[in-house]
């Protein structure tokens, strides 16, 4: 992985940025902040910055805070659109309770619909480190960000909360 790359390639901020040809550490430098805070906004880890931050990165992205704000709350509440593969609407299809035939863990199902945990993420809009870590075991649990971002993401293919359970119930790896 490239450090400092964002993984959600539409998150207002990192369009921003990128029209004001300026790095995430180069910004940070401006800003006074960490590297890592541009990282966190631009990768969904924060989802609502502080007044503040959103007020000093604004004028370096040529934005008002006000204008950011607004982007990236407008950007929070439009629906997901996952773009699809038909062989993953097709996946989508199989009925919940012989999930578990075709798919022996979660990974095996996941890479049907992204190639990496990373790409999952973006397309949800999630932390990558929560697809990550649930693949790998470190979560006991599916994630409710994970579950919620899946149930919106793929509710126009028929995903329901049964196939969602069916996804938990498999093994992660």
């Amino acid at each position: 992985m490239i450090v400092g790359m964002a993984r959600i390639a539409d998150h207002p901020l990192r369009i921003a940025r990128l029209r004001a040809n300026i790095s995430q550490e180069a910004l940070a430098k401006r800003a006074g902040v960490q590297r890592s805070a541009i990282s966190a906004i631009e990768d969904g880890r924060t989802k609502r910055p502080t007044d503040r931050l959103i007020g000093t990165i604004a004028p370096l992205v040529g934005m008002s805070a006000t204008e950011l704000n607004e982007e990236i709350q407008s950007w929070l509440d439009k629906p997901i659109n996952a773009p699809l593969k038909a062989s993953a609407v097709n996946l989508l299809a199989i009925p919940p309770y012989v999930l578990g035939q075709y798919y022996k863990t979660f990974r095996l199902w996941r890479s049907e619909i992204a190639p990496t945990p990373t790409a999952f993420a973006s397309m949800l809009r999630i932390n990558p480190a929560t697809v990550r870590d649930y693949e790998n075991g470190k979560l006991q649990t599916l994630p409710d960000s994970l579950a919620r971002q899946m149930l919106k993401a793929f509710e126009s293919h028929g995903f329901t909360p049964e196939y969602l359970a069916a996804l938990e119930a498999l093994p992660r790896s």
